[in-house]
């Protein structure tokens, strides 16, 4: 083993990171970024999928459970992650997944063959120079044809504020011998910061921005990401060279509405268009200072491919996704009046505008199916039938107002998209858990609190879920779930939470559960055997 990535191994065997799913590092992403900038990737159901910097397989042992015809591969330089990463394999009996124990100076990238998805998440930005060319190049190597890979990596430069932290705590605490001891220190210096930084200068501002992660963050997310010995970040521009030295080139982000500098504001995406073109990567460069981002995961294809590439979307391309999206109108009740409404989406409250009652009863049928998908057809034969009489449009016209309302969805942000169904369902009198959920958290754990969803987001997994979730087959009624609840409070496996009657909790919490794993795209529909 190469002496300048020793450091790296056992500071993860120390203090193992948390191992979680990442949602925009699902195959699926990838798969659908792809074909919306044309460039078609392999089916995932029977991809190979390699990971690396898999830590103990959060990310890839749910990829391994929802595709049991793919093949996944994971490769780590913690010997401790990979053995907790391999128990967790043969506790879930998954027979195409494996993981190696390797550091990428030494891997032999001709013996992993090649991938149709290739992971590297946490790991770029985190490792010496030497490692990171290592990375692209195995990359170079071993990514099929038509294959996809992503990289997420911290940027400059928005770090760059970020590293007035880093470098404050890395003082304080870095020398610190043990990892929690310097974590402990280096939130104290973060309190000296705050209590004496000059209010309205470059320090404060740095700390007022970083504190909340840092303090409240658990001690393996502060100890990698603040207190590692590496954290590198590039320009996006950097990054984009540097690929281009291993023969790859760059796709896109695995968020598209990243990429769009009208997402921020039409001002800035006229004046960098304007002045660059149709320079993807610079427009990108200098939307990045405009807005001072700090993070990307940016996905890679072949370099032969580059010339396929096409970032002007083409709205047939969309036809044959599928959609979800959660939007709400802004004033209540949705109008068939021909008059404009907005529709929000939560969390973060980014919001659409609509006038056509078609398109607003398109948008009422993607919420009621959330966090389900619909299609574009699907969307046209409910606002055929539900758009009133105000306001009615001939088919075709309403067939071309649904392209638009989903190209506006995807480049904004606000929809899902999958290139295959996910059919989930909402609470019902006999639920049904996702099987892939099912076997997630029959696996955990005690200290573990995370699973993976249809979506490959990570969702925290409670006390009563551990508890009920291994009964939601189908089989078992609410009226069931609240009797196993109840007595699990009165035996004291579940904590009484109030003054109410036991029976009144127990129903109380399980109506609050099955909402949570419906919104959670934790449930699907059952059909009795």
């Amino acid at each position: 083993m190469k002496s300048d990535n020793r450091d790296t191994k056992t500071r993860y065997d120390d203090l193992p990171y948390s191992s979680y799913a990442y949602q925009y590092s699902a195959p699926e992403q990838l798969a659908v970024v792809a074909s919306l900038f044309g460039l078609p990737a392999g089916k995932v159901t029977t991809a190979r999928i390699l990971e690396l910097g898999c830590g103990s397989g959060g990310n890839l042992i749910p990829i391994a459970l929802r595709h049991p015809r793919a093949e996944v591969v994971g490769v780590d330089i913690s010997g401790v992650q990979i053995a907790e990463g391999r128990a967790s394999i043969e506790r879930l009996g998954l027979g195409n997944a494996s993981l190696i124990e390797a550091d990428l100076l030494d891997l032999d990238a001709g013996s992993l063959g090649e991938f149709d998805y290739i992971i590297a998440h946490g790991l770029y930005s985190w490792v010496p120079t030497q490692v990171q060319d290592a990375l692209l190049g195995l990359i170079g190597r071993c990514l099929a044809p038509e294959g996809v890979a992503y990289v997420s990596y911290n940027t400059y430069p928005g770090w760059k504020t970020k590293e007035i932290v880093r470098d404050a705590m890395l003082m304080h605490g870095g020398s610190r011998p043990t990892v929690d001891e310097q974590v402990g220190y280096g939130r104290s210096m973060l309190n000296f910061l705050k209590q004496t930084a000059l209010q309205g200068g470059l320090t404060a501002a740095a700390v007022d921005e970083c504190m909340p992660a840092i303090m409240n963050g658990p001690n393996d997310y502060v100890a990698h990401e603040y207190l590692a010995p590496h954290n590198q970040p590039c320009y996006f521009h950097e990054f984009v060279e540097r690929i281009r030295g291993q023969g790859l080139a760059y796709l896109g982000e695995a968020q598209p509405s990243t990429m769009l500098p009208s997402n921020y504001s039409q001002e800035l995406s006229e004046q960098l268009y304007g002045a660059l073109g149709g320079d993807q990567v610079r427009v990108e460069q200098y939307l990045d200072f405009a807005v001072s981002r700090v993070f990307r995961q940016t996905l890679i294809v072949r370099g032969d491919r580059a010339r396929e590439l096409c970032w002007e979307l083409d709205r047939k391309v969309l036809q044959g996704m599928h959609f979800a999206a959660n939007l709400f109108a802004a004033d209540g009740a949705i109008r068939l009046d021909g008059q404009l409404q907005d529709f929000i989406a939560p969390p973060n409250r980014a919001s659409i505008g609509a006038s056509l009652s078609g398109i607003k009863q398109a948008i009422d049928l993607l919420s009621r199916a959330w966090p389900g998908t619909v299609t574009r057809e699907d969307m046209i034969r409910h606002a055929a039938l539900t758009q009133g009489t105000a306001d009615a449009v001939s088919p075709e016209v309403l067939g071309e107002a649904i392209d638009e309302l989903c190209e506006r969805l995807t480049l904004r942000g606000l929809a899902q998209v999958r290139l295959e169904p996910v059919e989930v369902a909402a609470s019902s009198d006999h639920p049904f858990v996702d099987p892939v959920v099912m076997r997630q958290v029959a696996a955990l754990l005690p200290d573990r609190k995370h699973v993976a969803n249809a979506w490959h987001d990570s969702v925290e997994i409670t006390q009563i879920d551990r508890l009920l979730v291994p009964l939601m087959d189908g089989t078992v009624d609410r009226a069931g779930l609240v009797a196993a609840a109840a007595a699990a409070i009165r035996d004291g496996r579940l904590p009484s939470s109030s003054s109410e009657d036991v029976d009144s909790q127990a129903a109380t919490r399980v109506t609050e559960m099955l909402q949570r794993l419906a919104d959670s795209a934790m449930l699907l529909r059952h059909v009795p055997q």
